[in-house]
């Protein structure tokens, strides 16, 4: 396990494969027999890559996408690997995502579908692929041009995540027909429980190093309350930045890693 850990290659090749073996079992399951309204007609085929289309989605704007962002913005004061981690979650977010889509499109016929479902789910993906022509195009750190990507950047990420999440809810509104009502609630719960920890993540992690510091003299804590003085009179924060420039050489081999 700690060498996964230190790996983040390995730990994205794992998950992936675990979201490949869940699309395998969504294909072998049999169903439940579908009531007579169901869009699905009672096509067990269809019910399957229903179900395969709305996991992987769920894993992808549910796990790897927002754990990717945490990563990506409270990782890098805390992880060795956080900029590997970071990228490793959001190629199987896009990975995932793209299937997801894919199956729509095949097995739907999205592309006659005039819901707010299937268009929303459209203009996230576009979202989605712009993000990584971001990445491949990302300035370097010092450029001006840096500013004015960094804000799409972010502005693109978080908007896809939160359009992505009110999209599961129409998705599972969509569906509501193809299972039974326990089953429906369950889902309900438990994706909404999947949102509410997302969340709850994130406030504890932007309050956690104010938390830390309560216990701390004030002429020791940085001013703005985030991040306790370093042994070179500077945040913690601004070392790690100048660690992230090549300022210490001797710690980062003078790699610009964001």
């Amino acid at each position: 396990m700690a060498v996964m850990m230190s790996n983040p290659l390995m730990m994205a090749i794992l998950l992936l494969a675990c979201c490949v073996a869940a699309v395998v079992e969504a294909q072998t399951t049999a169903p439940a027999p579908a009531p007579s309204v169901d869009p699905n007609e009672g096509n067990a085929t269809s019910i399957g890559w229903y179900k395969a289309h709305g996991w992987l989605l769920w894993m992808a704007f549910g796990v790897f996408f927002p754990v990717g962002i945490l990563l990506s913005r409270y990782g890098q004061y805390r992880l060795k690997w956080w900029f590997e981690m970071h990228i490793a979650f959001q190629v199987l977010g896009v990975i995932t995502s793209t299937i997801g889509v894919a199956i729509a499109f095949k097995k739907f016929d999205a592309l006659n579908d005039e819901m707010t479902h299937t268009k929303l789910g459209v203009a996230i993906m576009v979202l989605v692929w712009i993000q990584v022509l971001l990445s491949v195009i990302r300035p370097k750190r010092g450029q001006v041009s840096r500013v004015p990507w960094y804000f799409v950047h972010w502005l693109f990420g978080t908007a896809s995540v939160l359009l992505a999440w009110f999209n599961i809810f129409k998705g599972l509104d969509l569906y509501v027909t193809s299972w039974t009502v326990g089953t429906q609630k369950d889902l309900y719960v438990l994706f909404s429980l999947n949102v509410a920890i997302l969340a709850f993540a994130y406030l504890f992690l932007d309050r956690f190093n104010h938390l830390m510091n309560q216990s701390k003299e004030r002429n020791v804590v940085h001013p703005n309350g985030q991040y306790p003085l370093g042994t070179a009179g500077k945040p913690m924060k601004d070392q790690h930045e100048d660690k992230l420039e090549g300022k210490y050489n001797s710690e980062v081999n003078g790699n610009n890693y964001v």
